[in-house]
């Protein structure tokens, strides 16, 4: 037995692994080996320092965690519930185009049960569920947005468009006061619930600049490249 091997033997015991090789055959090497001798004594007298070593002091984050902690939110969160009580006007309208005919401009007037109706009922009780989910869950506010903006810019250019050529009644366009007033609600909750990070992103990490596919199959390889070239006797031993 060389000195290297018994060496690396020596370190596993230390460190309570398998030192992979005979333990009869590593005390004797010691044995008559004195620099392998002093080279035990030492490496134990180091193991046990490194051991009984007293714990560093772990720097204190407690002020930067706090400061990054979000506010407990008032004990009467009013735009949530006004996101609630505009989610049942928006019910209520579905309601209303159902089982209530609808006066338009010129006098004319959308009977129930038309394809129509059922068109417009199906996307305000859509919206309402959006404003619902807004309220109950407002960390997910902000993947309510996209829809209910667009919806409400476009609903808002059309009846402009509708008014001035005198399509559409104030009534009907007093239907849509409640569905502007929850968007804006939406838009609240979630700029105050912006603090909060997207899944699997940290709060203030910059992002990650990823390497192509051939670096990072380089950079994998390259270790079990490396470990080839020598194994401890641990890592040579034939497992059974």
């Amino acid at each position: 037995m060389d000195c290297a091997t018994a060496r690396e033997a020596i370190s596993a015991t230390l460190d309570g692994e398998d030192p992979g090789v005979d333990p009869a055959a590593l005390d004797e090497h010691v044995t008559r080996c004195a620099a392998c001798l002093a080279w035990q004594d030492e490496a134990a007298a180091v193991t046990r320092l490194v051991r009984l070593e007293p714990a560093a002091a772990s720097p204190d984050v407690a002020g930067r965690v706090l400061d990054h902690a979000p506010a407990r939110p008032a004990r009467h969160d009013w735009p949530r519930w006004a996101l609630v009580i505009t989610a049942v006007a928006q019910l209520s309208i579905v309601v209303s185009l159902l089982f209530v005919p609808q006066r338009m401009g010129d006098g004319m007037v959308v009977q129930p049960g038309s394809h129509v109706e059922h068109e417009a009922a199906a996307f305000n009780f859509a919206i309402a569920i959006a404003l619902l989910w807004a309220a109950a869950k407002p960390r997910q506010a902000r993947s309510q947005l996209p829809v209910l903006l667009s919806f409400a810019a476009v609903l808002a250019g059309l009846s402009l468009f509708d008014v001035l050529g005198g399509r559409v009644g104030w009534e009907r366009l007093a239907s849509h006061l409640p569905l502007l007033f929850g968007v804006v609600c939406a838009v609240l909750v979630a700029r105050r619930e912006g603090r909060w990070p997207w899944p699997g992103n940290r709060a203030g990490a910059a992002p990650v600049d990823r390497t192509s596919l051939d670096e990072t199959g380089r950079e994998l390889a390259e270790p079990a490249d490396r470990s080839r070239e020598y194994q401890p006797p641990a890592a040579r031993r034939n497992v059974a």
